[in-house]
């Protein structure tokens, strides 16, 4: 049996990524979340724990693993700091998505990766979606998490825009709220999708065309 078709789900921050993964998952697709990748490295790895900990001190140490909290004092606003600890953990993220989905037993493996395009990683991926948002629907559910704006534009200023995002990926999937809405347009990739892998046609071919 060839691999699973694998997917990358990129947007800007509170766009409604994950929760669009979420119901390719309830299709039957496996999937993962880079973030959820970088949180059980900072609590789990050793490596990735000692490593961090050898570029910014003990003072990031926690209970567990790394402090987040901590850490992410220690980038905020300091972009060279932010650039070496995107070195340390981008790779190590990279490869632990890489092996689950090589042995993904899944027709379709979907990957959250906030960042795709802005590390330059949207090539590893058969089929590229972008979830996109009316900024001021973003705005709102960035409240809702309790993300202040200060906090918020300081994650958005290092990514792409929704509409760049959109420009470059495969599949466009339009958030403005709808459940309904956003489960029917996951219900239509997870076809087109399946279909293409059986009969071997080309997903990008055709979602361009």
């Amino acid at each position: 049996m060839k691999g699973p078709v694998t997917i990358a789900v990129t947007g800007p921050f509170a766009s409604g990524k994950s929760t669009f993964v979420q119901l390719l998952g309830e299709l039957g697709a496996e999937t993962v979340s880079a973030d959820e990748v970088v949180h059980d490295l900072l609590s789990d790895d050793e490596k990735t724990i000692a490593r961090i900990t050898e570029r910014f001190g003990d003072e990031v140490r926690g209970e567990r693993g790394i402090d987040r909290r901590a850490l992410g004092r220690e980038v905020f606003g300091d972009a060279k700091a932010l650039r070496d600890l995107e070195e340390i953990l981008h790779p190590r993220v990279r490869r632990e998505v890489s092996r689950r989905a090589a042995s993904s037993n899944c027709e379709v493996f979907v990957a959250e990766i906030p960042l795709l395009f802005e590390v330059g990683q949207e090539d590893a991926y058969d089929l590229t979606v972008a979830v996109v948002t009316p900024a001021e629907r973003r705005k709102e559910w960035s409240g809702e998490r309790g993300v202040e704006e200060q906090q918020r534009r300081a994650i958005e200023v290092r990514q792409l825009t929704g509409e760049e995002k959109a420009q470059r990926a495969d599949v466009v999937v339009q958030n403005d709220g709808d459940i309904n809405r956003l489960r029917e347009q996951a219900g239509d990739l997870w076809e087109t999708v399946l279909r293409e892998r059986r009969t071997g046609g080309d997903l990008r071919e055709q979602e361009e065309s």
